[in-house]
């Protein structure tokens, strides 16, 4: 699938965007615009028309300024994606947001709803914040011997990839989770990762700090589009699946997608089951 690439400048920022050249319905899709390609299976690109947009912490500065963590508030990444959506002439359509990036896109349907169509947040907990304590002990319980092993031999090499460039935490973390993360283990997570740039203090801000303290049911009151979750049974990495029980209890509309044999990336790991898990929750709501 071949993907073509521009850079939206906004504030300091360089914000790069992906569009594949499918002619199919629009999704707008939240996160990397380098990394997400990369993962996005065919199945799926052949289908729809994907733009994917970069959130500020994956975006190059071209500001001399000192960066602040006033640069990150969610609020100013929400107006860069509605930006980005308005110049490009986007047409409302699903917003799209996988692990983190899921409080991102449930935070922009709640304040852009004339943008989006339908929410759908793929792997995301409820929080970063108590729920995903869960994850060890989930992972302590159900997790073979294989993966624990192949875990504990990655936490030692995030040690030694940490002394070698500190500056690359944030990738270093998420690919020392790739037995946590991935239904086949190994996995050779790191390809999706080369030439991605991160800025370290957003990362920390948002997903150390804003997402650790969102309480998603706020933002799910006064949400107004469709809502579809969808979650790999055997995901480790984030809050497990039944976290969400009881709070989608009191948002019966919320559908919520249980996938077997998957695990922090449904759609690339089940790619077929997924699309039809997605056409169905979006077609029918």
């Amino acid at each position: 699938m071949e993907w073509k690439y521009q850079t939206i400048e906004r504030e300091g920022f360089a914000l790069q965007v992906a569009k594949n050249n499918t002619d199919g319905p629009p999704l707008f899709w939240i996160g990397s615009a380098l990394y997400y390609p990369r993962v996005i299976p065919s199945e799926i690109a052949e289908k729809y028309e994907i733009t994917v947009v970069d959130q500020r912490g994956f975006a190059k500065r071209t500001s001399s300024k000192p960066e602040s963590r006033e640069d990150y508030a969610l609020e100013k990444l929400l107006d860069d994606f509605a930006l980005v959506q308005t110049e490009l002439k986007i047409p409302t359509c699903p917003v799209v947001g996988h692990s983190g990036h899921g409080y991102m896109a449930l935070s922009y349907a709640r304040e852009f709803p004339k943008l989006v169509s339908h929410l759908v947040m793929i792997s995301t907990g409820p929080s970063h914040g108590a729920p995903i304590l869960e994850a060890e002990v989930y992972f302590q319980k159900e997790a073979s011997d294989l993966r624990k092993a192949a875990h504990l031999q990655n936490q030692i090499q995030f040690q030694k990839n940490l002394e070698r460039t500190p500056e690359d935490f944030f990738i270093h973390y998420c690919v020392s989770l790739e037995a946590k993360g991935f239904y086949q283990v190994p996995f050779p997570s790191r390809k999706f990762w080369e030439g991605i740039h991160t800025n370290k203090l957003a990362f920390d801000y948002l997903f150390g700090e804003v997402f650790r303290d969102i309480v998603v049911e706020d933002f799910f009151k006064g949400l107004s589009v469709p809502t579809w979750i969808c979650m790999g049974k055997e995901d480790y990495q984030v809050a497990p699946y039944y976290t969400w029980n009881s709070i989608l209890k009191e948002f019966p509309k919320i559908k919520m997608t249980v996938m077997e044999k998957s695990s922090h990336l449904p759609f690339l790991e089940r790619p077929n089951e997924f699309l039809n898990e997605f056409q169905n929750a979006v077609l029918t709501s």
